[in-house]
């Protein structure tokens, strides 16, 4: 009988078609895990669960949800909705069939893009100086730049309810008439920078355009509004 319980878990294993997920925040997930058990699945002998490996000790509720429905294809589906920041971090996908057992790791990183970024211009009072404002909210936190500038920018993020990175830069500068400036928010993971241009009308004065420009030479595909 020992020697069959050996062979038994010799020929159980468990693997993953795929480590890392990285998911849009708000939308749905299904992490996979596979399983042979080297003949016909007995589903009265499977437990499958998913564990979130926590870094910290703060309470965490498991949300994922295991489609039973696919245990008997040798497959382990937990299902994640509406993917929040809390939800990312390294999970542990443990299977018992009988007496064996395997598990595989998966890592679930969120992101969320900063497609919307919000500009405005001020004329700072008793000074011959505007302020270039550019503002985005997204996940994880991501850098920003302004090309062709020597000026120093004041850069500075907070956190929302979801835990998304709201960052604002600042850029402080005497006018120049005609010329547009570009603001940048670069994220690594997501390996997608947005732009935004801000531009002066001739003689100082600042306005808003609504036309949409792409400037693919930049690292990438870009987004963002002219300022004419």
């Amino acid at each position: 009988m020992a020697k069959y319980l050996v062979f038994f878990s010799a020929l159980f294993t468990v693997t993953v078609p795929k480590e890392l997920y990285i998911i849009e925040h708000g939308s749905n997930v299904t992490l996979e895990c596979n399983f042979d058990t080297g003949s016909h699945v007995n589903l009265g002998a499977i437990t499958a669960s998913l564990q979130k490996v926590e870094n910290d000790t703060s309470p965490h509720r498991e949300r994922a949800t295991l489609l039973e429905e696919q245990l008997s294809l040798g497959k382990a589906l937990f299902h994640i909705p509406q993917v929040q920041v809390r939800d990312e971090g390294q999970y542990q996908c443990i299977i018992i069939y009988g007496v064996a057992w395997d598990y595989k790791y998966l890592t679930l990183k969120v992101k969320a893009s900063y497609r919307k970024i919000n500009t405005h211009i001020l004329k700072v009072p008793e000074t011959d100086e505007v302020e270039l404002t550019c503002q985005a909210t997204g996940y994880p936190l991501a850098e920003v730049s302004w090309p062709n500038i020597s000026v120093p920018a004041n850069t500075s993020h907070s956190r929302t309810p979801e835990g998304l990175y709201q960052v604002t830069s600042v850029l402080r500068l005497k006018p120049h008439p005609g010329r547009n400036f570009s603001c940048v928010f670069w994220n690594a993971q997501t390996l997608s920078p947005k732009k935004k241009r801000k531009g002066e009308r001739r003689g100082g004065e600042v306005g808003r355009g609504k036309k949409e420009t792409r400037n693919p030479s930049i690292l990438g595909p870009t987004s963002g509004k002219k300022m004419n």
